[in-house]
């Protein structure tokens, strides 16, 4: 999965996904739907072999780039404590 900026205005964002992989797509919108400075975000995925599918952040307040980081540094955040309590188990 590989991203790049398409569009950014002063309060949306347009990132190109290239071979996109939902399992890590979804979580990412979740994440970004309850960051309170967002008012929209959606996934439009289109035909593959026209244009890459496209993630869209909309906020009402602040960059909405930082609104995207700040959902993947969460995720990341998750994963890296779910890694740290499994590996005291095992």
């Amino acid at each position: 999965m590989e991203l790049h900026l398409i569009d950014k205005t002063a309060d949306t964002v347009y990132v190109g996904v290239k071979d996109p992989d939902m399992t890590v797509i979804n979580p990412i919108l979740g994440r970004i739907l309850c960051d309170g400075a967002v008012l929209d975000a959606e996934f439009t995925d289109v035909h593959p072999e026209l244009e890459d599918p496209v993630i869209m952040i909309k906020v009402s307040d602040g960059d909405p780039e930082a609104a995207f980081k700040r959902a993947t540094e969460s995720l990341v955040e998750d994963f890296r404590a779910a890694r740290e309590t499994i590996s005291e188990h095992i």
